[in-house]
């Protein structure tokens, strides 16, 4: 089995909005020298998350194929691996910021895509917020061992290309 490795080169910006907003409405007199005064506090960002590897998602994982994944960015990501489309793939696999996984037992050729972002909502199987979508341009092949880097990285030899929304 061949073994290679795809360094990509993937900009990441991440906003977080963490704070909770307060919204404090004076409403006019009602009376004479009366004020009401209301206030009103936002519910609180969620900030959920998979365990680093957890397969979320699994519609085919009956190959030999091997995926490492270093995700060296803050932000977590859920990689999809399929042989055409993003919506209907074989597995998504989540790996926190900063972590590594291994996705296992993929067939044939297939595609790579990522999503980034904050608060994983696994019954959407997407982020909240701050999401962002990309492949790789690269086909993969599950006879060849791969191992892809998701930060930047001088001399990365893989190209990625951003997506709608899947």
């Amino acid at each position: 089995m061949l073994h290679r490795r795809l360094f990509a080169v993937i900009a990441i910006a991440t906003a977080l909005a963490t704070s909770a907003c307060l919204d404090d409405t004076k409403s006019a007199p009602t009376g004479k020298g009366s004020t009401s005064t209301s206030s009103t506090v936002a519910d609180p960002l969620q900030n959920r998350r998979a365990d680093n590897g957890a397969v979320v998602q699994q519609n085919g994982l009956d190959g030999s194929g091997e995926l490492k994944i270093v995700n060296g960015n803050s932000s977590d990501c859920a990689i999809v691996v399929t042989s055409s489309d993003p919506k209907s793939p074989q597995a998504t696999i989540y790996v926190q910021g900063n972590s590594n996984a291994t996705l296992s037992g993929i067939a044939g050729s297939y595609y790579v895509y990522m999503k980034y972002g904050t608060d994983w909502d696994q019954a959407a199987l997407g982020f909240t917020r701050d999401q962002e979508f990309s492949k790789f341009d690269d086909v993969f092949d599950a006879d060849t061992e791969w191992e892809i880097t998701l930060q930047p990285s001088i001399g990365g030899n893989a190209s990625t290309s951003d997506v709608p929304s899947f």
